[in-house]
């Protein structure tokens, strides 16, 4: 094996990642700084170690004042990994006492990929929403709808899109530095965004 050659594997990995400029660039609070009486799995093992205001969401909890969790999906392909660990989190918050709602991303498919809007229901409801049951949200606490049937979403959308282009991400992105990039890998409908009543 050469001395440059990168090694992942389950018990770690060759390659250094500097967690600090990741929370700096992406305007994140660091984990070290929140208190969870009552962690999930990625939260006791330093998965996830950052986050933008949780604070606000456990103090919500300790209040016993409504909060949701929005999170999104591409019907494009089968699930993987990675979109397990981003339920996980969903479903920590829907244990909390969160609201959670799933949009499907069903014209984003269309475009980007060429799914027809039958296909992508097709995977959305048969893989992804069956399986995210499957890894413990509850289907009864759980609203999921699609971008194709609401019209709201595809105004928002539209208007969004008008002032948003790739020359200047931090809408979507949050502060980055356009130079950088590894700023830029971040799908935003992956990443759970937290609304709180606040």
């Amino acid at each position: 094996m050469m001395n440059d050659e990168v090694t992942i594997d389950p018990w770690g990995s060759s390659q250094s990642t500097d967690y600090s400029r990741i929370i700096e660039q992406f305007g994140l609070s660091s984990m070290g700084s929140v208190s969870i009486t009552d962690p999930s799995r990625l939260h006791r093992r330093g998965i996830v170690f950052a986050h933008r205001e949780l604070d606000m969401i456990l103090e919500a909890k300790r209040l016993s004042n409504p909060f949701g969790v929005l999170t999104g999906l591409m019907p494009s392909g089968s699930m993987h990994m990675g979109h397990s660990m981003v339920i996980d989190q969903v479903n920590w918050f829907q244990q909390q006492g969160g609201d959670v709602t799933i949009a499907v991303a069903d014209l984003e498919s269309t475009a980007t990929r060429g799914i027809s809007l039958a296909e992508g229901r097709r995977i959305a409801t048969e893989e992804y929403v069956s399986y995210y049951a499957a890894l413990g949200l509850d289907p009864e606490k759980t609203n999921v709808y699609f971008q194709s049937e609401r019209n709201i979403v595809q105004r928002l959308g539209f208007q969004l899109g008008k002032r948003t282009n790739l020359s200047d991400p931090s809408p979507f992105l949050g502060p980055t530095k356009i130079s950088d990039p590894l700023a830029l890998p971040v799908h935003s409908s992956s990443q759970p965004v937290i609304i709180s009543s606040n």
